[in-house]
């Protein structure tokens, strides 16, 4: 999925420092307890049905709305099927969303409404925003799942108040090396993009797994612009490489990805290509047309006949009148869901550090996206990945596994 920025983080917490200040300064004492009382309501065991608000500012509308839409679908589904049941464990789930655009200020300015509110307990947008809007939830005391994201450098820049749930950048590219090798590839030409940590680590992950696994070579490297729509360039680079690559790995994702496609294939290069979690949605498809035929990506799920991904898309078309945009990233926001209201159960409480301290106590949680443990020194989990090969326009199953060997995050 969409991985944000460094570099938007300084302002960003900037400007939300400036919003809370704006807020207090506009609140008096007894105006701000309402929302201290909410942070805190159901705090306390006793057997009582807890309530637990979850906030999300995410972009649901512009580019990432192909990531945070179908996030915030799949959160929505969670709680109404909880909902449905009664509660989970005791535990009743409510979503409180905002739409931040990927806009610096704007985000800044709704997670701090979504604070005011008294929600300490949030899933993080996809898009460029997301670290400082961990920093912004973080100091205002909250804690946070980094959502769909997988650069694991997110948790480690918003710190120890966040985590991950979904299989990390690492683990991803480390399949897809050990695929590679597997395929007899010894030669990988790479294509990534330096502006954000998604972008810029994958590569780096797939090389040192390539090298490890089978003494694979990188024979070429280019890096590309994300939301350029000339890959003219990169294309003509990778035809005169020499020596000739065996395959192509790239971090780019939709719709870039098939823009790149489209313009690589026209080309006449058909060389295969090897790429991430980004693609796993029918924009793939929609943004690259024939041009996917025979790409394989890594991901972290897929609805095998009988398989939790497949019960899920069900659960997901009757509850929500309608099938997922996607294979996983719905199912993230399920399991983002179910995470959090497991801990809050397990901890009687939906008091942030409560909440917090059971999600790392997890083991083996079984999950939509497979089962989590997560190791509490990094905030990230250990878990199967999935490969998928597209057969014309049509997303394939060819394998899941977890890397024997991965790459330091």
């Amino acid at each position: 999925m969409r991985r944000g920025s460094r570099r938007a983080a300084a302002a960003l917490t900037a400007a939300g420092l400036a919003v809370a200040a704006a807020a207090f300064a506009g609140s008096s004492v007894s105006q701000a307890r309402p929302a201290e009382a909410t942070a805190a309501g159901g705090a306390s065991g006793g057997g009582k049905p807890l309530t637990l608000t979850i906030g999300f500012s995410g972009a649901l509308s512009g580019p990432y709305a192909a990531y945070d839409q179908p996030l915030l679908n799949g959160m929505t589904m969670a709680a109404k099927q909880i909902e449905a049941k009664g509660g989970y464990k005791g535990v009743h789930v409510k979503i409180v969303s905002k739409d931040n655009k990927d806009d610096q200020t704007l985000t800044a300015t709704t997670t701090q409404e979504l604070l005011d509110q008294g929600i300490k307990v949030f899933v993080l947008s996809t898009a460029d925003v997301v670290t400082a809007e961990g920093l912004l939830v973080a100091q205002a005391g909250g804690v946070s799942s980094v959502g769909a994201n997988t650069a694991g450098q997110i948790v480690k820049d918003v710190g120890p108040s966040t985590f991950m749930i979904v299989a990390p950048d690492n683990e991803g590219a480390a399949a897809g090396a050990e695929y590679a090798c597997k395929k007899g590839y010894r030669k990988a030409y790479l294509l990534g993009s330096p502006e954000i940590p998604y972008t810029k680590l994958l590569p780096v992950y797939f090389a040192d797994a390539f090298a490890h696994d089978c003494g694979g070579k990188i024979t070429g490297r280019n890096t590309y612009k994300i939301g350029q729509t000339d890959f003219g360039t990169q294309v003509t680079k990778i035809q005169n490489a020499s020596p000739k690559p065996d395959l192509i790995y790239t971090s780019i994702f939709v719709p870039d990805s098939g823009v790149f496609l489209k313009q690589l294939r026209s080309a006449g290069v058909t060389i295969p290509v090897v790429t991430v979690d980004g693609n796993d949605s029918s924009l793939f498809v929609d943004s690259g047309g024939s041009a996917v035929d025979g790409v394989v990506y890594t991901t972290h799920a897929f609805p095998t006949p009988g398989s939790l991904d497949a019960k899920f898309i069900a659960d997901y078309t009757k509850i929500m009148g309608k099938k997922p945009e996607s294979n996983t990233i719905e199912a993230m926001g399920r399991d983002n869901v179910y995470v959090l209201a497991e801990a809050a159960a397990r901890a009687r409480s939906t008091d942030p550090k409560q909440v917090l301290k059971q999600v790392l106590a997890l083991k083996n949680y079984q999950l939509v996206t497979g089962k989590m443990t997560l190791d509490p020194r990094t905030r990230l989990p250990k878990k199967e990945v999935t490969l998928v090969r597209m057969k014309g326009t049509k997303f394939t199953f060819l394998d899941a596994f977890t890397p024997k060997y991965v790459p330091a995050p």
